[in-house]
């Protein structure tokens, strides 16, 4: 049933519709401007929507940190969160052709990247508990929240593979042993999605990318496909294989 209701959907959508399914330039935070206790929607927001007739997947909507520029002062606190994103939901149906709802899309690299969040040990410290049971239960209770704010689609780093402490993004990883890190992808899929996924675990990033000459972020890494096979896809695999109710968690860059 639901998947002809996914085709008859796409049989009605024109080509700049699908198009903008995959749209994701927008920041989430871009989306809502705050005036004490009350919410409005910004013009670039709506601008979007008119574009496209909608927005696939909506990045970043309740991120709080140096870069978003987003604090207590501008963000959205737990309690108005789903305030916030039934205000866009109802928006998105009322102003667009076929009222496709958006995917709210998060980052919780240990613990929700949001206001009134729980944090968690980072991977690297997560990892050398090797207890892929206990990350099991924080990635639940990171599942948890999200839900209770709107979320569908978590983002999560599992995938990456210590390799060189000179990469600034070592933190993110489990550990330089591809089977811990397997290991604790299946926990943190297993986790977040249980038996009737209300969220998604977002596996990051791609293979290799933690490899890349002389610790640089998304530079080239130089290796062979017997290491990739043997120390990077290892972890992709047990993602994959660990799949609840059928659904595959998703793996991006």
């Amino acid at each position: 049933m639901l998947d002809q209701q996914v085709d008859q959907l796409l049989e009605q959508m024109t080509l700049k519709e699908k198009v903008g399914q995959l749209n994701q330039k927008l920041y989430g935070w871009e989306v809502y401007k705050k005036n004490g206790d009350n919410y409005e929607l910004t013009d670039l927001f709506k601008e979007h929507v008119e574009a496209f007739q909608g927005i696939g997947a909506l990045y970043g909507l309740f991120r709080a940190d140096p870069w978003s520029g987003v604090s207590f002062d501008n963000g959205i606190p737990l309690e108005d969160c789903k305030k916030v994103t039934n205000m866009i939901q109802q928006y998105i149906k009322e102003n667009t052709r076929l009222g496709i709802p958006v995917l709210f899309s998060e980052e919780c690299p240990h613990g929700h990247q949001a206001l009134d969040s729980t944090v968690f040990p980072t991977h690297i410290g997560a990892g050398a508990t090797w207890n892929p049971e206990l990350q099991q239960k924080v990635s639940r209770q990171v599942a948890a929240e999200l839900k209770e704010k709107g979320v569908h689609l978590g983002l999560v780093s599992t995938l990456d593979i210590a390799r060189d402490p000179r990469w600034g993004r070592t933190e993110e990883c489990f550990g330089e042993d591809a089977y811990l890190a397997s290991k604790m992808t299946e926990a943190v899929v297993k986790g977040m999605q249980g038996d009737s996924p209300d969220v998604i675990a977002v596996l990051k990033h791609f293979a290799a990318q933690g490899s890349a000459v002389g610790g640089h972020n998304a530079g080239p890494a130089l290796i062979g496909e017997r290491e990739l096979r043997e120390v990077h896809l290892p972890p992709m695999k047990a993602g994959m294989k660990s799949m609840a109710c059928h659904v595959t968690p998703i793996v991006i860059s």
